[in-house]
């Protein structure tokens, strides 16, 4: 069976940056990897059931041939459930994987939703309030008053820290109540003072961290985006911030996002937003990084034939160590010193249809770029036995990864 992969995008945001630059990746894998590829705009999709069979037509042609993957990116502020996702939950019932798949991306189309999701699952969350209704701000001026003051006032769709305000006092939120539109609800949110101007973005890939970037203000505002003149740089990321983003990535099903975190000043941090599509232009500039080739590469490994493989190759390895009669050690090349660790380069942007850029960490470096390993001397290498199961080992990591 012939592999098939899809770009799916939104026209309203086909021309932006992260979208051109994973079309581009996904262009040179595919082509590299002899894998069929097609880009399509949501509005070229007509979907059909047709004697009861689920199918798809594009630009008046039936098509015939089904992708196993589909890359998709939405304007999740502006996604409709009986627009976009019905088009992408056509392609999941088609058995198409999707990148992200639809409930993913609901889960962080409303800030809410995200944290309704998030909820009772041990994550750190700042308290907050919502309500019901597309007229109730008012009556929230008296209810969100346990959240204390200031407090942190967003439109539940808003997106690249726009609809975001710090209110001062209950005189602010009323007059707050005269200036904004009231087609979306707003949540009301705990102020977490020393996080004021600054957050952490994280961006995960495939449940992995591949890069985290601290995000600052440059004008005193609360919001550190940089689409609102916020800048980015590239800095480290602790255990527990990498694990939470990871954690919250699982949650909320995520195969490609930005998880937004706010520091204490115990050093620990507070889930802020989650963002299913997220914008890396600033993490691309600042830290030299291709986040679309890594999205791109994640894709082609989520074919079905990659995957077989790599259960093949697990299967071999599973039997091989059962069959050992003697435990295997890797003796340490004359001269003593430890293995060479991988540091994974981190880092991170946005300016896209979501958020913006966050914080970066080291990240490995591709495949692609790698330099050929200098060839041990044969006395050096260990028994015949451990070289087969070593090998296998790496072919795994480099299929995982």
């Amino acid at each position: 069976m012939c592999s098939r992969v899809w770009f799916v995008t939104d026209r309203r945001i086909s021309q932006e940056y992260p979208q051109v630059q994973i079309l581009r990746a996904l262009k040179e894998r595919c082509a590299d990897e002899d894998v069929e590829f097609r880009s399509l705009l949501m509005d070229q999709i007509v979907l059909t059931i047709s004697e009861g069979q689920l199918g798809l037509r594009v630009d008046q042609e039936l098509v015939t041939s089904y992708p196993q993957v589909v890359v998709v990116r939405v304007p999740t502020p502006w996604v409709q459930s009986d627009s976009d996702i019905t088009v992408l939950r056509h392609l999941e019932k088609m058995g198409c994987r999707l990148i992200n798949r639809p409930q993913a991306i609901l889960n962080c189309v409303n800030k809410f939703w995200t944290f309704q999701e998030l909820a009772g699952h041990g994550v750190p969350l700042p308290d907050t309030f919502s309500y019901g209704g597309h007229d109730n701000f008012r009556k929230m001026i008296d209810e969100a008053e346990p959240l204390g003051y200031p407090v942190v006032v967003k439109n539940a769709r808003g997106h690249r820290g726009k609809a975001v305000f710090l209110a001062r006092d209950k005189h602010h939120l009323t007059d707050l109540c005269h200036l904004i539109r009231h087609d979306t609800p707003y949540l009301f949110q705990e102020y977490v003072k020393e996080s004021h101007g600054r957050d952490v973005r994280v961006v995960l890939v495939g449940g992995r961290v591949i890069g985290s970037m601290l995000r600052c203000s440059t004008d005193g505002r609360m919001q550190s985006n940089c689409s609102l003149g916020g800048v980015g740089m590239m800095c480290p990321l602790s255990e527990q911030g990498k694990q939470l983003a990871i954690e919250v990535s699982n949650i909320l099903g995520m195969d490609v996002c930005g998880i937004d975190l706010l520091q204490l000043n115990d050093g620990s941090f507070v889930v802020c937003e989650a963002n299913a599509n997220v914008g890396f232009i600033a993490f691309d500039q600042a830290c030299g990084m291709d986040v679309a080739g890594i999205v791109a590469d994640f894709a082609l490994s989520m074919l079905p034939s990659r995957l077989t493989r790599k259960m093949s190759l697990l299967s071999v390895v599973s039997s091989t160590s059962e069959t050992s009669s003697e435990p295997e050690v890797c003796s340490v090349p004359n001269g003593g010193g430890s293995l060479p660790e991988a540091v994974c380069n981190m880092s991170m942007g946005s300016t896209s249809s979501e958020s913006d850029p966050e914080l970066a960490e080291p990240s490995q470096s591709s495949p692609r770029q790698s330099t050929a390993p200098t060839l041990p001397n044969l006395s050096d290498l260990p028994d015949p036995a451990y070289n087969f199961n070593t090998l296998l080992a790496n072919e795994i990591k480099l299929l995982t990864e």
